[in-house]
């Protein structure tokens, strides 16, 4: 029946131009989020017409939710924060596959939750739009956006096409914050290549890249933006609190692993393999500890009678204590961002086991980080000399060198804030 009523309405329609046209308006967002529901992360983010014409910030971001806003969700929110108060414009956070907590507003102060069905004249919005099937969010003719990860970068870019097209306005360039390499997330595959595209597009482009180092693996693989900017990491803020305060002088025989099994780039179970070689060759070994924190999961038996324990997800507070009493850690990243938690254990005294990769080398941030090249055997090598040091002087790793002083300067990490308002504004401003 539902078929027999659809041709109908479609031989009625190819007979009339206006009902042809008025039938594409209105079907086609729904037909197109269909069409794309075999990669969930490019539902699209369809829009529609807004009469208001203040000029906004957008940041497209996949969840604002407490559990998930630390690392690089946190620096993209501070960075957006602060590249609106530069510009003196309006800001909107939309998040693309979460819906925000009640409590979203007393974390966001001065911001109000809105729904995509209305097109309200409140200055600071948050818009849940992970649960977008068949609706639309408003879009202003200048509306300026900003994409954290490459779905939302492959949305934006549809979006600033259709604000080109709709208000008949110069394609509006856009800012990407690029924290990792994202087509390394995955195997080479259909997302691989999604993601590895958003890097080529043919829209203008502002790239912010977080640390030279990734930078500079980007321009070595012959990646190019219309504008390019750099940040290095910075010591968040209340683990830096903590550094200043009640440092102890004499650590436990502890290592800190950095623990996220559902995340492949951090090698979690390759770390296991070396651990359960490392527990048969010391002598002291019942005098340690291991502890995996970053992501809860069961304890691993390591043998002879060791165990992995899991804390999971710590609070700030949890991880400086963990930090402040731990002698050794382990952080591996397959990727070229360098990666926050070996920097953080290497600033409270810990020797640290990193891993080189694609000509990133930690040991040339600080003293305490020890890079190799990634392998069990390497791993288990670097874990007993570090633990020999630790074990001859507990004291051993305190007091470091840091060679990149830039990463205990919080106060200006987006020095190039007013270059960027300018590439962004400066030519609609003179229009």
């Amino acid at each position: 029946m539902l078929n027999r009523f659809t041709r109908a309405i479609a031989a009625y329609a190819r007979k009339n131009e206006f009902i042809r046209d008025k039938l594409k308006t209105m079907v086609q967002p729904h037909v197109t989020a269909m069409m794309n529901t075999s990669i969930p992360e490019i539902t699209p983010v369809n829009v529609r017409h807004s009469d208001a014409d203040a000029t906004r910030i957008n940041i497209l971001v996949p969840s604002i939710n407490q559990a998930h806003v630390f690392g690089g969700i946190s620096t993209a929110l501070s960075f957006f924060e602060q590249l609106a108060s530069q510009a003196r414009v309006q800001k909107r956070i939309i998040t693309t596959d979460t819906m925000p907590e009640p409590d979203a507003e007393k974390r966001f102060p001065g911001y109000a939750i809105v729904s995509a069905s209305t097109d309200t004249s409140h200055a600071n919005q948050i818009v849940g739009f992970g649960d977008r099937a068949e609706k639309t969010i408003p879009v202003r003719k200048n509306d300026c956006f900003m994409a954290t990860a490459w779905w939302t970068a492959f949305n934006a870019r549809k979006i600033v096409q259709w604000q080109h097209e709709t208000y008949a306005r110069p394609i509006q360039k856009m800012i990407y914050f690029i924290q990792d390499f994202e087509p390394g997330f995955y195997p080479w595959s259909s997302r691989f290549a999604l993601a590895e595209s958003t890097y080529r597009n043919d829209h203008p482009q502002a790239a912010v890249f977080n640390s030279s180092l990734l930078h500079r693996f980007f321009r070595e693989n012959g990646y190019v933006f219309d504008d390019e900017f750099v940040f290095e990491p910075v010591l968040n803020q209340n683990l830096k609190k903590g550094l200043a305060q009640n440092r102890p002088v004499v650590k436990k025989k502890q290592i800190l692993v950095y623990g996220r099994p559902s995340v492949a780039r951090n090698a979690f179970s390759l770390i296991i393999e070396a651990l359960k070689s490392w527990v048969w060759t010391r002598q002291d070994i019942h005098d340690w500890t291991v502890i995996s924190a970053g992501e809860k999961h069961p304890d691993i038996d390591l043998g002879n009678q060791m165990t992995l324990t899991s804390v999971g997800k710590l609070s700030l507070e949890g991880y400086t204590q963990i930090l402040k009493e731990s002698g050794v850690g382990i952080s591996l990243m397959i990727s070229p961002h360098p990666s926050y938690p070996p920097m953080e254990m290497a600033m409270f005294g810990m020797g640290v086991i990193s891993n080189i990769h694609a000509g990133k080398d930690l040991s040339e941030w600080h003293e305490n980080i020890h890079s190799i090249d990634l392998s069990v055997d390497t791993l288990v090598a670097a874990l007993t000399d570090i633990c020999d040091r630790f074990s001859r002087d507990p004291a051993v790793f305190l007091d470091k060198k840091l060679h990149k002083k830039e990463y205990m300067d919080t106060h200006d990490q987006f020095h190039f804030m007013t270059d960027l308002v300018i590439s962004l504004f400066n030519k609609k401003n003179s229009e």
